[in-house]
């Protein structure tokens, strides 16, 4: 595994290199980046793992200064699944002048859900993302569906910029009790870990609640708005602190207009605060094909 920082050393690389696949991470690598990795390595004869802790991303200084930075362990974990390359750019890199110009997003996908907590996260995200497209131009780049929000919109806008370059999308992968893989659940404590795969149990009972009444008469908005505040005062009651839960259509990221010939393009997202540690995690009424 070569591992670079500097960015004409890793286009001399990229020069010789045949088909390039993109993972960008913020480092704290888990089994969850491996997998992206994995399913990269099926579709590119090169894979780059961008390791970069992106500080426009978060709303609080405090937050970025925390970020769980383990970058020897990271290089270990890459280079144990046979990683080609993976780049390590410094701030000055990826930031040479103060940030001046963001992409704009659209406020169906910048302005609800995560958009709703997180400030002009979506905008810095679309700028980070453009950069790294723009320094390597990657053939594929793969994304988690844990962050389907993220994905969404990342896929949209290579879309409509013409960047040539084709997202694929990663399954999220659980620990035992089925909570979703993240770097943020280094912050929980013993037993607020205990108590962490309730909103994956959550999501997994509003998926059967859906699938048992989708051909149903009262299968309607009304329905759905009744299954997630019953989701949300689940959550609320067992300790939690929900910012949302909602169905919409994964396809067109939307609430679905009429539920009864939708409920296979449903997915369910929800996000919420377990002591000072905010988890989010979405699951599929109808997996679809990774893509």
């Amino acid at each position: 595994m070569k591992v670079v920082s500097s960015l004409n050393v890793l286009r001399t690389e990229l020069e010789k290199s045949g088909s390039v696949a993109l993972v960008p991470t913020m480092g704290n690598i888990h089994e969850g980046h491996l997998s992206l990795i994995k399913h990269a390595k099926k579709y590119a004869k090169t894979v780059v793992c961008s390791v970069f802790v992106n500080k426009l991303q978060f709303n609080e200084r405090a937050d970025f200064l925390t970020y769980p930075r383990t970058i020897e362990n990271d290089l270990k974990k890459l280079e144990m699944i046979k990683t080609d390359i993976a780049f390590l750019p410094s701030g000055e890199l990826m930031y040479p002048n103060e940030q001046e110009f963001f992409i704009e997003v659209p406020d169906y996908i910048s302005e609800c859900l995560e958009g709703q907590f997180r400030g002009p996260f979506f905008s810095r995200v679309a700028t980070i993302v453009m950069k790294f497209f723009f320094l390597i131009k990657p053939d594929i780049a793969v994304f988690g569906k844990k962050d389907f929000q993220q994905a969404f919109m990342i896929k949209k806008l290579c879309l409509q910029f013409s960047t040539q370059c084709t997202i694929l999308l990663g399954e999220t992968i659980r620990d035992f009790d089925g909570l979703a893989l993240s770097s943020r659940n280094s912050h929980l404590s013993s037993s607020e870990r205990a108590n962490a795969n309730q909103m994956y149990r959550t999501l997994v009972n509003m998926k059967e609640e859906i699938l048992k009444n989708s051909e149903l008469e009262h299968f309607n908005l009304e329905f759905l708005s009744q299954l997630e505040g019953t989701g949300r005062d689940r959550l609320n009651n067992g300790g939690w602190e929900c910012e949302y839960i909602k169905v919409i259509n994964k396809d067109l990221f939307r609430e679905p207009i009429c539920p009864k010939t939708e409920w296979r393009q449903l997915i369910v997202l929800a996000a919420a605060k377990l002591g000072n540690t905010r988890l989010i995690d979405n699951i599929e009424i109808v997996k679809s094909n990774i893509q």
